[in-house]
């Protein structure tokens, strides 16, 4: 077997933070997502104010691979704008939006103000305007809310973007500066509006190297210090997602690689992954899992070769109290040349909001052929464990011991402590399961028939 790149970062000592503001009541925004595909953040708190000490900045901004732009957002429901309900609470019926905005504009771009207003749960108007041209001085804009709204809200959504979100990423350049938003045709403001931009939070992000998020915002994923071996671990749980207005429980994720949707069609892809050749061998890694009700976690492998999918190997992960190790051996039938690893913290069918909160923590993921640093001990032929004959007719016999009354691991193989016995034919499918214990007599070899 020849060796095998090691997963990079598979022990998760490696993170990198970032620290942002964000204006008070509009913690949903950009920057989450730039931080986890690895842009600068582009919603930023600035001095150059039309009143007061501080204005709103969204950017948008690139890296070599990607363009994101700047947006916040009131807390909503929904992902499409003209379904939106709750927000922030408000029981006046304004006629329009007005405030102050300077805005230098890439070619063919533009920046978004966006109200929508519900009551009861209900939609009853969703207002999206459009800002544009090269203004290097704060201006007026005034907008009326058309048709007008026909009953009085109980909450409001507000939201901003640096670029037209609506049909594309943005183009690279566009900085929209925003300052003193109300509404008109009333007598007071949300008291959570914020439109001064005034009062701002602070928020730290770590992301693990080497390794992606749950789509691109890194969503239920964090690092811990319950660990299995060294410093860190990553830490999964399952949040309160939305598919189209219905909410539904969405699983925590970290992979190596991610998921490309060319266009609104729907038909994704995933790219990334990192260099692996090996046709046989098993990938290691220790778990803790904490379900939610019946709710399983999985981690999984997909091989590649030039550019195709050409295995897959999975294993679902029930609960465990305690870090537990766990091996996936495989054997592809050919030599791949790329792998991707995942795990997520529930399965994709499991959707109820009832799995709301399993929680999943993975530490020291790695191939057998290269062992991480800071891995747990597992079995190896240097630690007097044999298996003969190999290979059988189903008959064989398990010695644990040299042969001299004793064995050993870092650890150590206690008498009286049980191991678990694994049997996996050529294919790396699992035929035969057992907990075993040590009994006193270690140089004795135990003898098993898989079809007795």
């Amino acid at each position: 077997m020849s060796l095998a790149q090691s997963i990079p970062n598979g022990n998760f000592e490696a993170w990198t933070s970032g620290t942002y503001e964000y204006p008070q009541y509009y913690p949903f925004n950009s920057n989450e997502e730039v931080f986890w595909k690895q842009i600068p953040f582009n919603l930023t708190k600035t001095t150059d104010a039309y009143q007061g000490t501080y204005a709103v900045q969204l950017t948008t901004n690139a890296s070599a691979t990607d363009t994101a732009g700047a947006y916040f957002v009131s807390p909503v429901n929904g992902e499409d704008p003209s379904t939106w309900t709750g927000g922030i609470p408000y029981n006046q019926k304004p006629t329009g939006i007005r405030g102050y905005y300077k805005y230098n504009v890439a070619t063919a771009d533009s920046a978004l103000i966006l109200a929508t207003f519900s009551n009861g749960g209900n939609n009853i108007g969703t207002y999206i305007f459009k800002v544009g041209g090269i203004k290097t001085s704060y201006t007026l804009f005034n907008f009326t809310f058309s048709p007008a709204l026909a009953i009085t809200p109980d909450s409001v959504g507000f939201a901003a973007t640096s670029s037209d979100l609506m049909v594309s990423n943005g183009m690279p350049g566009s900085i929209l500066k925003l300052d003193s938003i109300s509404f008109t045709g009333v007598t007071s403001q949300p008291a959570q509006m914020n439109g001064s931009f005034e009062t701002w939070l602070s928020q730290t992000l770590y992301r693990p190297d080497n390794w992606y998020g749950n789509g691109w915002n890194g969503e239920g994923l964090n690092r811990t210090t319950d660990v299995a071996a060294g410093n860190y671990a990553v830490e999964l749980t399952t949040y309160l997602g939305d598919n189209n207005g219905v909410p539904r429980a969405q699983a925590g994720q970290i992979s190596t690689g991610y998921y490309v949707c060319p266009g609104d069609t729907g038909n994704c892809f995933q790219m990334g992954g990192y260099t692996f050749t090996n046709q046989i061998d098993t990938l290691v890694f220790s778990y803790k899992y904490a379900p939610s009700g019946n709710d399983s976690a999985e981690v999984w492998l997909n091989f590649k070769k030039n550019g195709n999918y050409i295995y897959g190997v999975n294993k679902y992960l029930s609960a465990s109290s305690s870090y537990q190790l766990v091996q996936i051996p495989f054997n592809i039938g050919q030599a791949p040349d790329t792998v991707i690893v995942q795990a997520q913290s529930s399965l994709w069918k499991d959707s109820a909001l009832t799995y709301i909160g399993s929680n999943l923590k993975i530490d020291e993921i790695h191939f057998k052929s290269q062992p991480l640093n800071t891995s747990v001990p597992v079995f190896s032929i240097d630690n007097h464990f044999s298996v003969f004959p190999n290979p059988s007719n189903g008959e064989f016999q398990i010695q644990v011991g040299n042969g001299h009354g004793s064995a050993s691991l870092t650890t150590g193989l206690a008498v009286g402590k049980e191991y678990k016995i694994e049997i996996y034919n050529v294919f790396g499918e699992l035929v035969y399961s057992l907990n075993h214990p040590i009994t006193h007599s270690l140089e004795r070899s135990t003898r098993w028939n898989l079809f007795s």
